[in-house]
Parts: structure tokens; sequence; C-alpha cells
């Protein structure tokens, strides 16, 4: 018996009964893709602040998200949604017309999109690793042709050149590209003249270009202006980072209008949720005030680097809403210190930020007793030795 013959029968027979045929498509049967199980997942306690998913969690603009939620009228649960005015308000706000833009659940929803707009089973997908964990989930799902460009481990940090880009999307000729600006978990950037050459290297290469600014506007430049020139651009966006707005799962995919069509083409009866319309055409009467928090995160992060390095430890320059620290031979008396009172991400697998510890940025308030505790930990660390 063949290897995908097992596999439909375990889906056939898992819960007994008799044996029918089930056949999903062949990506699917690949034994590599797992999924997290979903029905062991852990709550966080309540009593740690929880700076381990790259949320923002800011207290300013929770007061805001609150007063919004206790205003929404309960009928939207009980309706289905009108997305038209919100299509409307975020094309004025982005300054691109409602037919550019296409509603999803995340910038996740703007990613999987894409893949189904434009992936063949077999087509070659070119993507960063690491990054975001998605990008070689879907490549799998849709049985696409993984071609992974590394970060390289530097003094600065993760490190990947423009000129390595070109030269794999010369080599490759990829199907599509995926290139979150700022990328995670590395925290790098590319500069504006750098995504330039890559999107007119893949204009030539007939291949799409997938830009991910989930992180934007905690950092500012964008290629959203680009997608009026550029036919084969894609932006991806979420509400998730600076809007707040993780729990609402809402996002975007930014596009010229003859391209963004063919993504309509695949949208759902409803794109999004009732609540997240009204949520979100109220929220963007507020942009004042996402601006704000980011700038309270960005002082934070600001502060916390500083301090960080003003007690010896390496700390990398991020441009998303986290910050890495390597905390080197206190690593351990550090972790210790910090238990149940902080989630943060303690280490990583790849070679390229082995060693350095990630905290979702917080205000300065928040990280004081962060601070306190590691520089109170190393103290008496000091002290023990001696």
């Amino acid at each position: 018996m063949k290897p995908d013959d097992r596999e439909q029968l375990f889906l056939c027979n898992s819960f007994g009964g008799n044996v029918l045929t089930v056949r999903p498509r062949k990506p699917l049967l690949n034994p590599n893709l797992i999924r997290p199980d979903w029905q062991s997942a852990i709550p966080r306690s309540p009593d740690s602040l929880w700076l381990d998913k790259n949320e923002n969690l800011d207290p300013g603009l929770q007061l805001l998200t609150a007063r919004i939620l206790r205003e929404l009228d309960p009928m939207l649960l009980a309706t289905y949604p009108e997305c038209g005015e919100l299509y409307r308000k975020l094309g004025r706000w982005l300054g691109v017309p409602a037919e550019a833009l296409i509603l999803t659940p995340g910038s996740d929803g703007a990613i999987r999109m894409t893949f189904e707009a434009f992936v063949d089973e077999g087509a070659s997908v070119m993507h960063t690793a690491p990054t975001f964990a998605m990008y070689p989930v879907y490549c799998q799902m849709f049985g696409a042709q993984s071609s992974l460009v590394t970060y390289e481990r530097g003094e600065q940090g993760p490190s990947l050149t423009t000129e390595r880009i070109l030269a794999q999307l010369d080599l490759v000729k990829p199907r599509l590209f995926c290139l979150p600006n700022p990328d995670s978990p590395t925290g790098t950037v590319f500069s504006e003249l750098e995504l330039r050459a890559i999107i007119e290297q893949c204009a030539r290469l007939d291949t799409v270009a997938l830009i991910d600014e989930a992180y934007h506007p905690f950092y500012q430049p964008t290629c959203v202006p680009w997608t009026r020139e550029f036919r084969h651009l894609i932006v991806a966006r979420t509400f998730a980072k600076a809007w707040g707005l993780a729990g609402l799962r809402m996002g975007y995919a930014v596009g010229h209008p003859d391209t963004i069509r063919y993504f309509h083409k695949l949208r759902p009866m409803y794109e999004v949720s009732t609540v997240g319309v009204a949520f979100m055409e109220r929220m963007l009467d507020h942009v004042d005030a996402m601006t704000a928090s980011v700038e309270r995160l960005n002082d934070g992060k600001r502060w916390f680097a500083g301090q960080m390095e003003a007690l010896g430890f390496n700390v990398l320059p991020t441009r998303g809403n986290f910050q890495h620290v390597a905390f080197g031979s206190c690593a351990d008396v550090v972790h210790r210190a910090l238990e149940g009172m902080v989630l943060y991400r303690k280490d990583f697998n790849d070679e390229c930020l082995r060693g350095y510890s990630r905290f979702s940025v917080t205000t300065v308030e928040r990280f004081g007793p962060i601070v306190q505790a590691i520089r109170s930990a190393i103290t008496d660390s000091v002290k023990d030795r001696k």
C-alpha cells in the first residue's frame, strides 16, 4: 500500500464505521504539514505581563477600545455585515480607491488569499527564513516548492543583503516572493530603495511580490502608494499590531484594482464579521490615538533597550513592536528572576537569533518593574559570587 493510500484509510477509519474513500488535495497528504493541537493550548496566566506574542497591550489605547466596545449595538450580533462604508473609509485613510482593497481575517488572511489567487501546485514560492510561521505552512498547504533565502548571523544581528535576494530571484524565478518588512522574528527592514529594486526585479520575472507590512506604522515607510504603479505588487496589513486589535482578526490587502478583483473572486460570502466592520469604522475616526499609542510603545522600547545596554547586555536594532536582548552568561539568572512575572520568548532555534530573548514592547511604566527585577537579579548574582 502506498503512503498516500494509508493516509486516506486513516482519515476514513479514525472514528470507525464504513470505509469511504476520502481524497483531499494531494498537498494535504504531506506528513510534514502539521498544525499545532488547538485543544492542548494552555491559557496565559492573568498574573503575568504578556509580552510574548507581539500584541499591543498599551493601557492608553485599551481605554479607547473598551469605550468603543461598550458603545456597539448588540443588534450587530444578529445581522450580517455590510462592508461598503468601511472599504470607503479605509481607502480614504490609505489614499487608495476602495477597489484597491479587500478585507481579510488579519494579514494572515491576505497572505493566504495571495497563495489562493496565484500559486498553483508545484509552483515555486520564495520567502525569507526565519520569517512569519505561516509562509512555509502555506507553501505546504498549496503544494508549492519553497525556495528559502536565509538570514545570516552578523555583528549587528540577522543579515540578508538585497544582492542575495536579487540573485536568488533571478535563479529561481518564483511565482510568488513573500517579504515581510519589517520581518519577524528578525525585526529587520529593507529601505525603500532596496524594496524598489526587489519589486522591479519581480516585475521583470513575472513574479508576484507580496510585501507584508503587519508592523506598520511602528515602521513608517510603506509600499502602498506603489500599488498604483505595479500590478504584481500586493501589500498585506493588519489591525492586530499598532491598532491593538489582535482579537478582532481584521486585516486587509492593498493592490492595483485590476489585481485585487481576482481576490474578490475568492471572497467568501462575508469576508469579515459585522462586529469587526462596525468596530473598525469607529476606530478609523481615532487614527491619532493609534499613532499616540505607537509613540508610547516606541518610547518604551527605546528606554528598555537603553536600560539593557547600560547593564552590559547586547541589544539588537529592531523595527517591529518587539525587542531582542542577549543576556549572555546571565541568562539563567535573568530567566529565574522573571519567572511568573512576565511572559516572553526566552530563546530561538534559528542560528541568526540564537541566544537572544524577545520582549514585545510596552510602555516605560510597565517595563519599569521588569528592568528592576533584572537589575536586582544581576546585582544579587554578583554579590553571591563574591
